[in-house]
């Protein structure tokens, strides 16, 4: 698969009257086309630095940056002016023209590209149906939800036939429907058009809903990535585990309490936590469980999600009776990860 996006030891200085502030220190990235890649991290991690690096309104300090086969800091400036037509991006807050109807905001980059005002409006109306507006296209924004309003967004992210689109928080102000709603329409478009498409992000939910790779991101540094559904069943880094732990698996205070109290009642309880990854989360597991041991199974809590590349989820139990070792051996022998908690420090 081509690579289209490529960092190699990539650092962004900003020069500051107080000091220097190295934004960004030698990053590698590689993403592929096709890929929908996810970049993660708190605030101040690089995010934003990043993004403005790939559509080519920063420049690197040092290291390469190539996209679409193209190292951007050789790139004169028609040369640039060209590039950027072939990267698409939508924002947090929309940056729609709010005196302009749908229509116009959608044909404002062909019109800046020069494009006759009757193919402009032709593909303006194809962009509307394609991204679910039809209907609409003589309202205001002002007359629009936060959904249509992105859909908007990214509809005119899209009027130049761009390779790759860039999601830059761009679903953080909308509620949860609206979010997955917009999602599913980025994923869409992914497979429709062949879309690369890249998410910045500090939220694990976008990630998990439609990414296939993902980069974390702490203190300009990339720390831990590749494919989704690894980060999810064993991620390396604190940052990483406290992002996953935050979408798939909240445990209160409470909880934990409830729970060291079961076993202090009984010391030969285990309290084990059953990773489920791609479609063994569908399968009756613990009934297949109960009736092949004596032991018995006390569920605490759990969450199973829909990923983009099957199910994932966690599921926290304690294991009581005589064939725990052979019951735990034998999830194993199914793909079922198991771990014991730092509540039983047993084995």
């Amino acid at each position: 698969m081509m690579s289209i996006i490529e960092l190699k030891k990539i650092t962004k200085i900003f020069e500051g009257r107080s000091g220097n502030i190295k934004a960004l220190d030698k990053v590698d990235l590689n993403i592929q086309k096709g890929d929908i890649y996810g970049i993660i991290g708190y605030s101040g991690a690089g995010k934003s630095t990043l993004v403005r690096l790939f559509n080519g309104l920063e420049a690197a300090s040092s290291g390469t940056l190539k996209i679409l086969e193209k190292e951007i800091s050789k790139l004169k400036r028609k040369e640039l002016h060209a590039f950027r037509q072939k990267v698409g991006m939508i924002f947090q807050h929309f940056n729609l023209l709010w005196s302009k109807t749908v229509l116009e905001n959608i044909e404002l980059p062909l019109k800046f590209a020069g494009v006759s005002k009757v193919k402009r409006r032709q593909r303006a109306q194809e962009l509307v149906n394609l991204v679910g507006l039809t209907g609409r296209e003589n309202h205001y924004p002002n007359q629009l939800s936060g959904g249509q309003k992105q859909r908007v967004g990214i509809a005119r992210a899209l009027a130049n036939n761009p390779e790759i689109l860039l999601s830059d928080e761009s679903t953080s102000a909308l509620d949860p429907q609206t979010t997955d709603e917009i999602l599913d329409l980025l994923l869409d478009l992914n497979r429709k058009l062949g879309l690369t498409i890249v998410l910045i992000t500090h939220e694990m939910h976008v990630i998990r809903r439609i990414a296939n790779k993902v980069a974390v991101m702490e203190k300009g540094r990339v720390i831990e990535q590749g494919e989704v559904v690894e980060l999810f069943n064993h991620p390396k880094t604190k940052t990483a585990r406290k992002f996953v732990q935050q979408d798939i698996d909240p445990k209160s205070e409470e909880t934990n309490e409830f729970v060291t109290k079961i076993l202090q009642k009984d010391p030969t309880a285990r309290l084990t936590e059953l990773i489920f990854n791609g479609n063994i989360g569908s399968e009756p597991i613990i009934t297949h469980v109960i009736r092949k041991f004596k032991v018995d199974i006390n569920v605490l809590h759990g969450n199973l999600k829909h990923t983009n590349t099957g199910v994932l989820g966690t599921l926290s139990v304690i294991l009581t009776g005589e064939e725990v070792k052979q019951t735990v051996a034998f999830l194993k022998s199914l793909g079922v990860g198991v771990e014991v908690s730092a509540f039983d420090q047993q084995t």
